[in-house]
C-alpha cells in the first residue's frame, strides 16, 4: 500500500489448503530484505499506485479539505502534539521511547504496557508523509525519538517473543500480535531511515515475535479481531524475515476467522456478532487483502460489510448494547480501503465519514488509552486509502431502506424498518431496545432492561447474552423471555492485587499455569453468571407511528430485593471497549432521556405488568418533540 518497489512481487497468502506444508503458493522477491514486502492496493485491492515516489502520499495538503480523507488528516494533526506527549524522548532516560506515559512519567504502574509502542505507527507516517502542515515531515529530531521508540519496544519483549498487556508476563497474544502489526506498519513508512542498529534489533524482535504466533494462539476465548491482527502480523514478518513459516501461519489464523464467520457474515468475538468490533477486526482483514490478494477473504469481507451496513444508525452511531460485546466503537479503514472494490463498503465509509468529524459513533473523542492508539492509526489507514485512491469508489450500496424485517437469528438480533423509524432488538440481551427516528434523525427510544439490587448487596438484571432464549419474530411484533442473572463487576483491591502481583511474578511465569490464570480471568469477568428464579417475557408490538413495550416478570424472590428498575443505558459484562460516550445518551427526546421506572415489588410473586408507548417524533404532540 505504501511506498513499495516496482520490483517487488506478492502473491496470495491465503489459500484453503493452509495446512499443506508446501509454500510455494507465497513467494516474495523483493530487492531489500530489510523492508517488508506489501502490494499495493492497486494490485488487486484498487487502492494505490505500485509505483509511488520515494515519499508516501506525498501532496502539498492544497484541497484537502475538499478530499474525502480530510476529515481523517484532521484527527492525526489534532492528535499529534498528544502523541509525542506520551513518550518519554529524554536522552538517558532508562524508559527513552516508551509511550506508557502513566509508568514512566506518572510511575502509577509497575511495568510498562506494550501496546502503547503502536504509536509508533502514526509517528512514522507523519515522518514519511508531506501533509503539507506542522514540521513532522522528514525531521530528524522526530525520527530519532521513532527510533528509540523501536529499541524500547524490543527491549521490552520477553525471551520467547511475546509481550505483555494487563501484566507482567501475561503472555499475552493480543499485545504480541497488535504491536508486531504497527511497528512494523512504522517500519515500513520509515522505509530504511531508521539506524541501522535498531532496524537490526527491529528485525530480530520482529522475528521471535513471529515465533511465538507461531507456538501459542488465543486459548481463553474466540476473538476475531485478535486473530486478525496475529494474521496481520505474521504477514509482516515473512515480509521482512522471508521465513515462509509465518505465510503459513498467516494462513492458518485467516482460516480459523473465516471458519467461525457466520453465514450471517459476522466475526466472532466471545461467541457473538458485535458491530464495533467488527469494524476494528475487518481493518486487519482488509490488510491482509492488500498485502496478498485473495478472492475468499474478499469474499468474507463483502458479507462482514454487507451485515454491518445493517447497524449504521441514522445519527452517525453504530452497534450497543443489542449485541455480543455492547461496542459503539467505528474503525474507518477497512471501508476506505476496500471502498473501490465494494459497493456495500463504500456506503459504510461515505455514510460514516461525517460521524468521525462528529464523534457520533465513539471515537478519538472518547476512547481511552488502551484503544487511543489502533484508532489513532486506524485514521491514518483510512486516510492513506483515500489520499491514494486512483479513482472513484463503488457506487454505494445501502441496506434496505423501506419498511420490513431483516432477522439474524444467529446472532439474536433483529432489525424492524417502519416509515417513520428503524429499531434494533437484541434478542440474545433479553430484548435491548434501540430505536432511531428516520425523518429527525435522532434517538427515539433507548431500553436495556432491568437493572435490580438485591438486600444482600448483589446486582441483577434481565439483559445477559445468552443465545438459547425463546423468541417469536415477525414484522408486528417481536417476544423474547428468559430469566434474571445475578452479575458481578468486580475492581482490584490492594490486597488481592497484592497476591495477584506476586503469583504473575513467581509461579504465573510457568506457561501452563500462565494459561489457566488468564482462563479464569475471562471465566470471572466475561463469563459467570448465575441464573435466578425470576423470569420476564417482552413484547414488543410495532406500527407505522410507533411501538409498544409489554414486560411481565414474576419471581418468588420479592421478599430478597431491595429494588428494581427499568434503565435506559448499562451493560452487564465486563468488556473495556464497551461504554464509551457517544453523543445520543445527551441529545434525545423525551422517550430516550434516562428512563428509571421502579417495579412494583408487592406484586412480583404473582406477576407485574409494565407497559409503555413510544411515538416516532412526527407522530407526537408539540409538547413532546422538544
Amino acid at each position: 500500500m505504501t511506498g513499495v518497489s516496482a520490483r517487488t512481487k506478492v502473491t496470495p497468502i491465503w489459500h484453503a489448503s493452509h495446512m499443506a506444508k508446501d509454500t510455494s503458493n507465497f513467494e516474495v522477491e523483493s530487492p531489500d530484505n530489510n523492508r517488508p514486502a506489501v502490494m499495493a492496493a492497486g494490485e488487486g485491492a484498487g487502492a494505490a499506485n505500485p509505483e509511488r515516489g520515494a515519499d508516501i502520499a506525498p501532496h502539498d495538503g492544497r484541497g484537502l479539505l475538499q478530499r474525502p480523507g480530510a476529515v481523517y488528516l484532521d484527527a492525526i494533526l489534532r492528535e499529534a502534539p498528544r502523541v509525542l506527549g506520551l513518550m518519554d524522548r529524554e536522552e538517558y532516560s532508562p524508559t527513552r521511547g516508551c509511550i506508557d506515559r502513566t509508568h514512566w512519567a506518572w510511575k502509577f504502574t509497575d511495568f510498562p504496557g506494550a501496546r502503547f509502542q503502536e504509536g509508533l505507527c502514526v509517528l512514522s507516517f507523519l515522518y514519511a508523509t508531506d501533509v503539507g502542515a506542522g514540521s513532522y515531515y522528514h525531521n530528524p529530531r522526530l525520527l530519532n525519538w521513532i527510533a528509540s521508540g523501536f529499541d524500547f519496544w524490543s527491549a521490552v519483549q520477553r525471551p520467547r517473543g511475546d509481550f505483555d498487556e494487563a501484566y507482567p508476563y501475561e503472555r499475552s497474544l493480543a499485545a504480541t500480535a497488535f504491536t508486531a502489526f504497527y511497528v512494523s506498519e512504522a517500519y515500513h513508512f520509515l522505509r530504511g531511515r531508521l539506524p541501522a542498529d535498531t532496524a537490526e534489533r527491529f528485525r530480530e524482535s520482529l522475528a521471535r515475535a513471529g515465533d511465538w504466533l507461531i507456538a501459542n494462539d488465543e486459548r481463553h476465548g474466540f476473538l476475531s479481531n485478535h486473530l486478525a491482527a496475529a494474521a496481520g502480523a505474521l504477514c509482516h514478518a515473512h515480509g521482512v524475515c522471508g521465513d515462509a513459516r509465518y505465510a503459513e501461519r498467516c494462513r492458518y489464523f485467516l482460516q480459523k476467522i473465516l471458519d467461525h464467520q457466520s453465514h450471517e457474515g459476522w466475526y466472532e468475538e466471545y461467541g457473538g456478532a458485535d458491530p464495533g468490533y467488527q469494524t476494528h477486526g475487518s481493518f486487519y482483514l482488509a490488510r491482509c487483502l492488500q498485502m496478498a490478494p485473495d478472492e475468499r477473504l474478499a469474499d468474507s469481507l463483502e458479507r462482514s460489510f454487507a451485515f454491518l451496513a445493517h447497524f449504521v444508525h441514522a445519527d452517525g452511531s453504530l452497534g450497543g448494547e443489542y449485541a455480543s460485546r455492547n461496542t459503539q466503537t467505528y474503525y474507518p479503514a477497512a471501508f476506505e480501503i476496500m471502498a473501490q472494490r465494494s459497493g456495500r463498503s463504500s456506503w459504510i465509509a461515505e455514510t460514516m465519514r461525517p460521524s468521525v468529524e462528529s464523534l457520533a459513533a465513539a471515537g478519538l473523542g472518547s476512547v481511552d488509552a488502551y484503544n487511543y492508539f489502533s484508532l489513532l492509526n486506524n485514521n491514518v489507514f483510512a486516510y492513506v486509502a483515500c489520499a491514494e485512491r486512483t479513482g472513484p469508489a463503488a457506487p454505494p450500496i445501502a441496506p434496505p431502506s423501506e419498511p420490513g424485517i431483516t432477522n439474524f437469528p444467529a446472532a439474536g438480533i433483529v432489525k424492524i424498518r417502519r416509515p417513520t423509524y428503524e429499531a434494533f432488538v437484541g434478542l440474545s440481551k433479553g430484548g435491548v431496545l434501540k430505536a432511531f427516528d428516520r425523518q429527525s434523525r435522532r434517538l427515539m427510544c433507548d431500553d436495556c432492561g432491568y437493572l435490580g439490587r438485591m438486600k444482600s448487596g448483589g446486582v441483577i438484571s434481565s439483559q445477559w447474552f445468552d443465545d438459547t432464549r425463546k423468541v417469536d419474530v415477525d414484522y408486528g411484533r417481536v417476544t423474547v423471555s428468559g430469566r434474571f442473572y445475578e452479575i458481578k463487576k468486580p475492581t482490584m483491591k490492594p490486597w488481592p492485587f497484592i497476591g495477584f502481583r506476586l503469583f504473575t511474578l513467581t509461579i504465573g511465569r510457568m506457561q501452563a499455569v500462565g494459561y489457566w490464570l488468564k482462563r479464569l480471568l475471562v471465566r470471572v469477568l466475561v463469563y459467570r453468571r448465575r441464573a435466578l428464579d425470576f423470569s420476564f417475557k417482552r413484547s414488543i408490538t410495532f406500527t407505522d407511528d410507533g411501538f409498544e413495550l409489554r414486560d411481565e416478570l414474576r419471581s418468588p424472590l420479592a421478599h430478597k430485593i431491595d429494588k428494581i428498575e427499568r434503565v435506559d443505558s448499562f451493560a452487564t459484562i465486563h468488556m473495556g471497549s464497551s461504554r464509551y460516550f457517544v453523543p445520543h445518551q445527551l441529545v434525545a427526546g423525551p422517550d430516550a432521556l434516562p428512563v428509571y421506572r421502579s417495579v412494583d415489588l408487592a406484586g412480583l410473586g404473582s406477576g407485574v405488568v409494565l407497559e409503555r408507548k413510544v411515538l416516532a417524533i412526527a407522530s407526537r404532540g408539540p409538547t413532546e418533540r422538544a
